[in-house]
């Protein structure tokens, strides 16, 4: 055999997949005194578990221990580490993933101390948290999407639930302060303001009434609340609580009734808003009535189409903004480490801070033209990146900026957009759905329109999580670096190719992550999120008894051609009609997958019987595997090369029968095959496995195998030598 021992079905996380054609040379006799010590060592009683469990199990019949919660390891000496939910691991079914996995595959777990280390972006006791960059500068909160979504609204003031998905406690970002931005609040918001330099545009106004006896009710602004007002407030009353809220500046309130009252019921008050000092189409005020006496109502028109009618017959409608709100008012350059605007001053065309209004003033917005302009902002108009409007009497010179560029002179330049890592839901139990810079996982360069991404994030627009091991690493060179997706294509159940998909419908919420997060196929040998870790050989428990190695039986009838045999996705090479037992028992063990089985014929010589009378005595052919151990696959065959030389068609009559089903050789004979049910565990549960050298570290008495409980090179701990018997 020029091929390993038999080690665990290495892939994503040691999951399953073969490498076909890999080949390693078999350890010889000195790589197996690496294993252990070659000679008989004694033992004081053959009942007793390995260093009696370390304290840490129950020894059983079998001399076996069956370890407390959070330990593991053949005698109990290892820790488990936290489970969470997988950032990345095999499909178990089409569109199903994500399940439990120690450290959640995000992070190595030391077996002394039962911790994860996290890969860098990670963290919490499983790995199972994305982290927030600088803890978010001590200027935000750092939440889960579920939390986020408990705690706050979207810019319309509407709440909705995340709290079903599979990343609703794992993925983690920023919910910054006023006036703070950015993925990690790394940055402040520029004032922003109306363009001086255009015309004819109007303020949003938004309009109610009220039907109530008393109480009070609150509006909810972008998601946060007004101060009370009363039911009997005047206009005065109602502009101060509404100029209580952060994000809304000057407004002035007016009422369609003389003398009217916020909230009436012998009239219908028109109560009109204008929103003097916030400009452009602005989210809806969303009125908190709780609070109003019994069966209080308000009605809202906010749409600029809706119209409402006041006791006197009169229609009001309310009116959407249309001017700008630009930052610095399009006429000068936020600088975002202090949230300040740099007023433009080129070309002899100078801005200075406004009131809104084009005249001097304190809004730090750059909206008052300070000379007459003549020309677009930039040395060069628009920094010769964009389009400059002054081509007539109504030029606003204002830019409209090429692809890629940005500010109110084209100079700086826009990051990649990519669906948002972290945002709030557009809906109950979707997100992910927002294009924004750099996913809203990086920072954006203004000067190249490159993004430095977070430590979990990389691409262009950081818009993907990537593999253990990092970009330059991945995988450590020990795997593939795929996507969801590709995993999914990839996945394997016991070796064999399964036919599952993950994420092809893009319109399913559950599976947004289909090609944005990736993870590690290792290859054979190999196994860890990051494939930084080495299996070490599988064997059977030899403590363990009345259990059956895997028998699988097959019989043909065939005069003529040839055919090929499959295991866990490898194929033979050509195999004749009329093999020997022999040459079909070469032709498997010469696959990666098996290191070594035997196969008998019940009669002849030859694989396939070329009676196919209905008395005739056919071949039954007896695999047995010896190395592989546990419940096996079961073996395929491509018989299209079979075939009858007598009608030159081809053979139908080819079976293969596993787990207990049977094949008659005659009308007296049957045979049985036997479904597998040794063990099939890291260094036969005899010793402990080193991730570091993929060597086995056995335990006193016992020793390498040869698969079946004797003395050999698996490297296995799978032979248990001799006892001494010690006198008292």
């Amino acid at each position: 055999h020029l091929r390993p021992p038999p080690t665990a079905r290495s892939g994503q996380h040691g999951s399953g997949d073969v490498m076909g054609g890999m080949r390693r040379a078999r350890p010889t006799a000195v790589g197996v005194a690496v294993l252990t010590v070659l000679g008989f060592a004694t033992r004081e009683a053959s009942g007793a578990c390995p260093n009696l469990c370390s304290g840490h199990g129950d020894c059983n019949i079998y001399s076996r221990c069956d370890c407390w919660d959070e330990w593991t390891g053949g005698d109990c000496s290892e820790r488990i580490c936290p489970f969470g939910v997988a950032w990345a691991d095999d499909a178990t079914g089409d569109d199903e993933a994500h399940a439990e996995a120690e450290c959640s595959n995000r992070g190595v777990c030391a077996r002394s101390s039962g911790e994860c280390s996290c890969m860098a972006g990670f963290g919490g006791k499983a790995c199972h948290r994305t982290e927030c960059t600088s803890d978010c500068n001590d200027v935000g909160r750092c939440l889960t999407l579920m939390k986020y979504a408990d705690d706050y609204y979207d810019t319309d003031s509407v709440q909705y639930t995340y709290d079903e998905m599979w990343d609703s406690e794992k993925i983690m970002g920023c919910v910054c302060d006023y006036p703070y931005v950015n993925y990690d609040c790394s940055e402040r918001e520029c004032p922003t303001g109306d363009d001086p330099l255009t015309t004819g545009q109007v303020n949003e106004q938004q309009l109610f009434y009220c039907t109530a006896t008393g109480g009070s009710f609150a509006f909810l602004y972008l998601g946060e609340y007004t101060d009370t007002i009363k039911a009997k407030a005047g206009e005065v009353a109602i502009a101060d609580a509404l100029m209580t809220h952060p994000r809304i500046s000057t407004v002035s309130v007016s009422f369609s009734i003389t003398n009217g009252t916020a909230c009436q019921t012998d009239a219908v008050n028109i109560v009109t808003i204008e929103f003097e000092q916030n400009f452009g189409d602005l989210s809806p005020l969303v009125p908190y009535t709780d609070d109003l006496s019994t069966g209080g109502t308000i009605t809202m028109s906010t749409d600029g189409s809706t119209a409402l009618t006041d006791s006197d017959g009169t229609s009001y409608v309310s009116v959407t903004g249309d001017k700008e709100n630009d930052e610095c008012s399009g006429r000068g350059l936020c600088i975002a480490s202090d949230g300040t605007c740099s007023c433009y001053d080129t070309n002899s065309d100078t801005y200075y801070s406004s009131d809104g209004y084009g005249n001097t003033g304190t809004r730090g917005d750059c909206g008052y033209p300070a000379t007459t302009t003549s020309t677009c902002p930039g040395d060069v108009a628009c920094s010769a990146h964009g389009v400059c409007d002054d081509n007539d009497d109504d030029a606003t010179y204002s830019c409209s900026c090429s692809d890629g560029y940005t500010g109110g002179d084209c100079a700086q330049r826009e990051c990649p957009y990519g669906l948002a890592w972290f945002w709030y839901p557009s809906e109950d139990e979707v997100t992910h759905t927002e294009m924004v810079e750099c996913s809203n996982g990086g920072t954006c360069d203004r000067s190249t329109g490159m993004c430095t991404c977070g430590d979990a994030y990389y691409g262009a627009a950081c818009d993907y999580m990537m593999c253990g091991g990092g970009t330059t690493n991945a995988c450590n060179g020990h795997g593939q670096c795929m996507s969801m997706s590709e995993l999914a294509l990839n996945a394997d159940d016991n070796g064999d190719e399964t036919d599952y998909e993950y994420g092809t419908d893009p319109n399913d919420a559950s599976t947004w992550d289909a090609s944005r997060i990736y993870g590690c196929k290792c290859d054979y040998g190999w196994t860890g999120y990051d494939c930084s870790e080495m299996e070490c050989p599988l064997g059977d428990d030899p403590g363990t008894y009345g259990q059956y190695n895997e028998l699988q039986l097959m019989q043909c009838t065939a005069n003529a051609g040839n055919f090929k045999l499959s295991f866990r996705q490898e194929e033979t090479k050509t195999i004749a009609y009329n093999a020997s037992a022999e040459v079909v028992e070469r032709k498997l063990e010469e696959l990666f997958g098996i290191y070594d089985l035997t196969v008998t014929y019940s009669y002849g010589n030859e694989f396939c019987i070329t009676d196919d009378t209905d008395d005739a005595t056919l071949n039954v052919v007896q695999i047995q595997f010896i190395t592989e151990h546990g419940d096996l696959p079961k073996i395929t065959v491509d018989d299209s090369n079979l075939v009858d030389s007598n009608t030159d068609t081809k053979l139908v009559d080819f079976y293969i029968k596993a787990d207990g089903q049977t094949i008659s050789q005659d009308s007296a004979t049957e045979f049985t095959s036997i479904m597998g049910t040794t063990e099939s565990e890291y260094c036969s549960n005899r010793g402990l496995c080193d991730r570091a050298t993929g060597l086995c570290a056995c335990f006193t008495g016992y020793y390498s195998s040869d698969g079946q409980g004797n003395h050999g090179a698996i490297g296995d701990c799978g032979y248990q030598g001799p006892y001494k018997t010690v006198a008292t």
